[in-house]
């Protein structure tokens, strides 16, 4: 072979001598410096320097770093926020629970309004009832039974259009009249039913299409928008059911939306109730506060002749030989300065539309002359107790403004202190004078009529460091001996 004979220099030595290789051990490897670090010890003294330099503005930066984010989380929280228990909080005092002080309501928590209530101008024939917006129902003519409505019907279809289909400030999507829609209109016509007009090929929008079922009460628009909003007539009909139980209208049934079936009935009561509620839907004042309007074929009028006089701004008219003359009339009125909305519903009268209206105008006008503001809370009236077990001083939450409530004689208002402590000052110096400590609640039978902020008279420190609430007394009785 070409190397045969040649010997390799790592497997020699000089004779007698141990191979350098084979005498290291490894603890001897081991101690070898590494090329990294032999190439350290090399470097020149200026690039030692800099290297020294930026490991100094590294550990600075990031020094300036820990500095500003414990400043923010000290912002965040608050100087008064419970801590973290850490080496420098061996007791843990800052980290102890938050105490807070309890709210103990003094004022009574039912009100009867003083005075008497004058009997209503209510008719001899059908029914009526007077009820007040955000206070409740002021009065009905007695054992009022469920009855034929009319076109008064179309206010919850217009409810349930308008809850499903908001017009915001605008006038909702836009619709093309059919020859399916023009045929209905003559069937309406033919049939001596209230209708609008309507040609193939018409453009007409959503708030349009309402106006057309409130101010003329077009029934062919009622079951067009039944149709577009649910489907079909029979869903649309399930809808206004559904929303009569949810409103609590336990005398009213529906059967179609325009008001033609003699199946679709209520009282007098239950459409005053609807009718106030109808007025706070967003759109409806606006869709049915004209006594006439123009559309595409011409220009149509309404049927309430109420409508335009003393405040009077709604609602809706109906006639049927079943329902005879039935009318839902809102108005609004002054009352110790406030702005009220007083409704009058009447149902089955003989006379006429313009007897019907005379007679929910007296109801009107004989409802606002019983309503008044009585004030029920003075200014700076405590109507709590401010109780912390760590303070000896008597503390109140007072109402800083007047609270009154719109009414009437014999009125039952009801008076809810709510707590709303501020937790934030439990480990801070306390709380400041001023600071709300609750809220006071003032209900009529229709619902929360006013929130009214409780104040703290004066300054209530917080917990001192350490304090615990004494433990609750043993109740746990101690026989005698012996006996």
């Amino acid at each position: 072979m070409e190397n045969e004979g040649v010997t390799s220099p790592s497997m020699t030595s000089p004779s007698g001598a141990p191979s350098a290789e084979r005498d290291a051990s490894p603890a001897k490897a081991r101690r070898q410096p590494s090329p990294a670090k032999a190439h350290r010890r090399q470097l020149s003294p200026a690039k030692a320097h800099r290297r020294r330099i930026y490991w100094r503005r590294r550990l600075t930066v990031l020094l300036c770093l820990a500095v500003v984010l414990s400043g923010i989380g000290w912002l965040v929280s608050g100087p008064g926020s419970p801590k973290l228990v850490t080496s420098s909080d061996p007791g843990g005092l800052r980290s102890r629970p938050v105490r807070l002080p309890s709210v103990v309501p003094i004022v009574p928590s039912v009100t009867r309004l003083s005075g008497t209530l004058s009997p209503l101008p209510f008719p001899s024939t059908g029914q009526s009832a007077v009820f007040v917006q955000g206070v409740g129902l002021l009065g009905a003519t007695g054992d009022e039974q469920s009855a034929p409505m009319a076109s008064v019907t179309k206010v919850m279809t217009a409810v349930i259009v308008l809850e499903d289909h908001p017009l915001g400030h605008g006038s909702g999507p836009t619709f093309t009249m059919t020859a399916a829609d023009h045929a209905a209109w003559i069937r309406d016509v033919e049939e001596g039913d209230s209708s609008l007009e309507v040609v193939a090929g018409e453009r007409l929008t959503e708030r349009q299409l309402l106006e057309g079922l409130m101010i003329p009460s077009a029934c062919n628009i009622a079951d067009y928008l039944a149709r577009w909003d649910a489907g079909s007539a029979a869903a649309f009909v399930r809808k206004m059911n559904a929303a009569a139980t949810a409103l609590g209208l336990r005398h009213t049934h529906y059967a179609d939306a325009s008001g033609l079936s003699p199946g679709s009935r209520s009282t007098a009561i239950d459409q005053a109730i609807l009718g106030a509620y109808a007025m706070s839907v967003p759109g409806m004042i606006s869709v049915e506060d004209h006594a006439s309007m123009k559309f595409p074929t011409g220009w149509v009028g309404g049927y309430n002749p109420a409508l335009g006089q003393d405040g009077v701004i709604g609602l809706k008219s109906g006639f049927t030989d079943a329902a005879q003359i039935c009318l839902v009339t809102a108005a609004r009125r002054i009352v110790g300065g406030r702005k009220v909305l007083v409704v009058s519903s009447t149902l089955g009268q003989p006379s006429s539309m313009e007897g019907a209206a005379d007679i929910d105008l007296q109801l009107l006008n004989a409802a606002t002359s019983e309503l008044r503001a009585q004030q029920i809370l003075r200014a700076y009236q405590p109507v709590a107790r401010v109780v912390a077990g760590w303070n000896r001083e008597r503390l109140n939450a007072v109402v800083t403004v007047p609270v009154a409530v719109v009414g009437w004689a014999g009125l039952i208002v009801d008076t809810v202190v709510v707590p709303s402590i501020p937790p934030k000052p439990g480990v801070g110096p306390g709380w400041r004078s001023g600071t709300t400590m609750a809220s006071v609640e003032v209900s009529t039978p229709a619902g929360v009529q006013s929130v009214t902020p409780a104040k703290l008279s004066r300054f209530l420190p917080s917990a001192p460091p350490g304090w615990s609430p004494p433990p609750p007394a043993s109740s746990t009785l101690t026989s005698a001996t012996g006996s």
